[in-house]
C-alpha cells in the first residue's frame, strides 16, 4: 500500500510539472493563487471556452451582461443520454416489452441529439444597455466555433442571413409582424428519418399514411406542397386607427377599438397552394375573381353585417402566397412591396426601433406601441364590464397581465458562422425579456384563474341563496297547510320561524347581499340578486 501511494505521488508530481511546462510554453504565468494567468497578468480558463467569441458580439456597461460556456455540459451529450438508456435494465417490474419500447425511445432522443447539432453549442451570452431611458439595445447569443454548427438546429430556421425582404411588405399601419425562415422539407426529412428507423409500434405505420391522408383531405400530394415552398412565412396584424369598431358583448355594452386585418404570408416557387384553392372556389358564384398582371386573386363575399371588415382572401403575386382577411389588405401590402405606398418603414416608431439594427437575417418580428395599447384598452374594457363591482380584483389582473406598461420593440435574428444572433430595440430591456414568459404565463394563469375563481365564488353563493329561496318556499306551504291559509295570504318571518329548522329558527341571508321577500304563499319567494331564482 505505502508503495502505491508513493508511486501515486509521483505520478502526480510529474503531471504537474508538464502542466506548469505546458503553461510556460503558452506563455502563461501561474497566480499566487494557483490559477494559470496570461502574459497581462489576467486569469484565464484552464478549460476551452467561448468567452472571447461570444463576449465580442456583447455590449459592455449595460444593466445586463451574462456568459455561460456549455462546452463541458453539452459535450458527448448523446453518448451521456444512450449511457443512461442502461438503466432501463436495472428498472424492477418492467416488462420485457415495456422495456424495449423505453430503449427505442431513448434511441430516437440520442439519434435528435446527433442530428441537430446540439452538442456544438459551446455557450450563450445576453446584454442589454440603455441607447436612451428607458429604450434598450439587447442581444443573445447562441455560439458554436467556425465549422461547427451543421446540424438541423442550425439550418432549419436557415441557413444564410439575408436582406430583410420581409420588410418591404408591412403597411404602415401594422402592429404585429413576424416573418421567419423555416426548412419544412427538412423538418419533414428529420421526422420522416427518426421515426421510421426508430422501430416503435405503430409510429412508422402511422407515419407512412399520413402523405396519403394529407393527400385525401387537400387533393395534392405531400412532397408536391413541400416541394413548392420557399422556406419563408409571416404573419402581419393591422390596426387601422382612422377606422373603429364597435364589438357588442352584450347586456347594451361594447368594445371599441381599431379596426384589425390579418395576413398570412408564406413564399412559393410555383402556384400548387393557390391553383388547388382556386379550384376548390370555382363553383362558388359568389366568388371575386381578380386576374391582371402580376396578381391572382379570390375573394369571398360574407353576406352576413358584421361589425369588422371581413372577406376572405386568398393571392399570388411576386412569389408570395398570401391568406387575408379582405381583398383591400392584400392590395395595401402589394402597393408597398412596389413602392407605391409608404409603408411602416417610413413611419417614426419604426424608424427608430430599426437604428443601428442589422440590416440582414433569418427572422424578424415587429411589435408596435399601438398594439400594446390597444390590447391594453381592450383588456381594461373586459374587466372593468365583467367585474365593475370588483375594483380590487381588476386592479390585481392590471398588475399581473402587466398592462399598465405596454411592449414594443423590433428584433432581428441571424444565422451566422459563429452561431445563432439575436439584436432586440425597443423599451424592455433584456431582463424583463428573460421574465417576460414567466410573467406571461402568470398572466394567464391569472386571467383564466380569476374569473374562474369569481365564477366558482359566485355560483356557490347562488347556490347557497337558491337553497335558501326552496327552504322558504316549503315553509310557507307548511304554514298554510297546518293554519289553513290560502294563496293569496302573505306569512312573516315570525310565522315561519317554526318551519326553518335548517336555519335553526333564523332568518336567512342571501350570501351575495341580496335582499328577500317572501311574497304570498302562491308565489315563489324572490331575491334581489340578479340570477338569484327558483322555478
Amino acid at each position: 500500500m505505502k508503495k502505491l501511494r508513493v508511486v501515486a505521488g509521483a505520478l502526480s508530481i510529474i503531471a504537474i510539472t508538464a502542466l506548469i511546462i505546458f503553461n510556460s510554453g503558452c506563455q502563461k504565468q501561474e497566480s499566487n493563487s494557483g490559477l494559470p494567468v496570461s502574459s497581462k497578468g489576467k486569469i484565464v480558463s484552464a478549460e476551452k471556452n467561448s468567452f472571447e467569441a461570444v463576449t465580442s458580439q456583447l455590449d459592455v456597461g449595460g444593466n445586463v451582461y451574462l456568459y455561460v460556456s456549455t462546452e463541458q455540459w453539452l459535450d458527448g451529450l448523446s453518448r451521456k443520454v444512450a449511457d443512461w438508456s442502461g438503466v432501463l435494465d436495472s428498472l424492477p417490474d418492467v416488462k420485457d416489452k415495456d422495456r424495449e419500447n423505453m430503449g427505442r425511445v431513448f434511441g430516437v432522443v440520442t439519434n435528435l441529439i446527433q442530428q441537430s447539432g446540439l452538442e456544438d453549442v459551446s455557450g450563450a451570452g445576453m446584454s442589454s444597455i440603455a441607447k436612451e431611458k428607458g429604450f434598450y439595445r439587447s442581444k443573445f447569443i447562441l455560439h458554436h466555433y467556425p465549422g461547427k454548427g451543421t446540424g438541423f438546429l442550425w439550418s432549419m430556421f436557415g441557413k444564410q442571413a439575408h436582406g430583410l425582404n420581409g420588410l418591404d411588405l408591412l403597411p404602415a399601419t401594422t402592429a404585429f409582424a413576424t416573418v421567419s425562415d423555416l426548412d419544412l422539407p427538412l423538418v419533414w426529412s428529420v421526422v420522416e428519418k427518426e421515426i421510421g428507423q426508430s422501430g416503435i409500434p405503430g409510429a412508422a405505420d402511422a407515419l407512412d399514411k399520413l402523405p396519403s391522408e394529407f393527400e385525401k383531405k387537400t387533393g395534392l400530394k405531400l412532397e408536391q406542397v413541400l416541394a413548392s415552398l420557399g422556406g419563408e412565412y409571416g404573419l402581419i396584424v393591422t390596426l387601422d386607427e382612422s377606422r373603429k369598431i364597435t364589438v357588442p358583448t352584450g347586456q347594451d355594452q361594447s368594445l371599441e377599438f381599431p379596426e384589425p386585418g390579418v395576413v398570412l404570408v408564406v413564399k412559393v416557387k410555383d402556384e400548387t397552394i393557390f391553383n388547388r384553392i382556386d379550384e376548390s372556389m370555382k363553383k362558388n358564384k359568389q366568388v371575386v375573381r381578380v386576374d391582371r398582371e402580376g396578381l391572382k386573386m379570390r375573394t369571398m363575399p360574407v353576406p352576413l353585417p358584421l361589425p369588422i371588415a371581413l372577406r376572405p382572401t386568398v393571392a399570388q403575386s411576386g412569389g408570395y402566397l398570401f391568406i387575408a382577411s379582405t381583398d383591400a389588405l392584400v392590395e395595401e401590402v402589394l402597393a408597398v412591396k412596389n413602392g407605391k405606398k409608404p409603408g411602416l418603414k417610413s413611419t417614426d416608431e419604426f424608424k427608430k426601433l430599426a437604428e443601428g439594427m442589422p440590416q440582414e437575417g433569418n427572422q424578424f418580428s415587429y411589435v408596435s406601441q399601438k398594439f400594446g395599447q390597444t390590447w391594453q384598452k381592450v383588456q381594461q374594457q373586459i374587466m372593468e364590464k365583467k367585474a365593475a363591482d370588483k375594483p380590487a380584483q381588476v386592479e390585481l389582473m392590471k398588475k399581473l397581465m402587466s398592462l399598465n406598461h405596454p411592449t414594443y420593440a423590433f428584433n432581428v435574428s441571424a444565422n451566422t458562422d459563429q452561431g445563432w444572433v439575436m439584436t432586440g430595440m425597443g423599451n424592455q430591456d433584456a431582463r424583463k425579456m428573460v421574465l417576460m414568459p414567466a410573467v406571461a404565463v402568470s398572466g394567464l394563469l391569472a386571467a383564466v384563474a380569476v374569473p374562474n375563481f369569481i365564477r366558482a365564488r359566485d355560483t356557490s353563493q347562488r347556490n347557497a341563496c337558491l337553497n335558501n329561496l326552496r327552504q322558504m318556499d316549503a315553509a310557507k306551504n307548511m304554514w298554510a297547510l297546518e293554519n289553513k291559509k290560502t294563496g293569496q295570504d302573505v306569512p312573516t318571518w315570525a310565522d315561519l320561524k317554526p318551519y326553518l329548522s335548517k336555519a335553526k329558527g333564523t332568518q336567512l341571508k342571501c350570501p351575495s347581499g341580496g335582499q328577500y321577500k317572501l311574497n304570498a304563499v302562491e308565489e315563489k319567494p324572490t331575491c334581489s340578486k340578479t340570477g338569484h331564482e327558483i322555478e
